[in-house]
């Protein structure tokens, strides 16, 4: 598995998607096609590297996905879906304190960031940055992902205002809006500045200003 064996340990992404390594022929191929799509984005990542790294043949990679279009689709379907799941949608589905929830997830995000996560940056957003402009299939699906993180957030932030943890003279929708907006900014920032620093920073920032959103005692 050479093309893994290159793919920082390190990394954030690598450490959730390792918990679990893939065991079928099908997880194996996508697992290998994230690797190699995060540090070489999509338009440049190479099926072969991705039949070896993860160590089947051609026609069995083939027998799965017809063309490298549908490696994507089923990252942006399955991996992506499943991440954003796990991470962001499930822990704001039920609270009526999204602050506090915002607040740690950026906490735990920060403290699990490496030099090499800074590098390779957000692949969901290598994704829309590169195969949105230029391919409708990919669009489609990012725009859904982008819009379940942003009504997920939109109803934590309504409950918050119901529960008191919020301060209702703000625009739930708008607010949302911007605070996913910067988390993205973020992380592209750092990533151009190739700066774990500059993350943690806009992170505090964007923590300070989540703390302002709770009502004055």
């Amino acid at each position: 598995m050479e093309q893994l064996a290159e793919y920082p340990k390190q990394s954030a992404w690598w450490q959730s998607w390792h918990q679990e390594p893939p065991e079928n022929t099908r997880d194996k191929i996508l697992y290998a096609a994230f690797c190699e799509v995060h540090l070489n984005g999509f338009q440049a990542a190479s099926i072969q590297n991705i039949i070896n790294s993860a160590g089947v043949t051609k026609g069995a990679l083939y027998h799965y996905f017809s063309s490298k279009d549908e490696i994507g689709y089923a990252l942006l379907d399955e991996i992506f879906t499943q991440y954003i799941e796990n991470t962001f949608i499930e822990v704001m589905r039920d609270t009526d304190d999204p602050i506090a929830v915002l607040v740690k997830h950026l906490n735990e995000t920060g403290a699990q960031m490496s030099e090499e996560d800074i590098a390779l940056g957000c692949p969901l957003d290598h994704f829309s940055q590169e195969m949105a402009p230029i391919d409708t299939e990919f669009q489609k699906r990012l725009d859904h992902l982008y819009k379940k993180k942003h009504t997920a957030l939109v109803d934590a932030l309504k409950r918050g205002q119901e529960a008191g943890n919020v301060t209702r003279d703000v625009a739930a929708e708008s607010i949302a809006m911007m605070i996913n907006a910067t988390m993205q900014g973020c992380m592209a920032m750092a990533k151009n500045s190739r700066s774990l620093e500059m993350l943690m920073q806009c992170g505090a920032g964007l923590i300070h200003y989540l703390e302002q959103l709770r009502p004055s005692i």
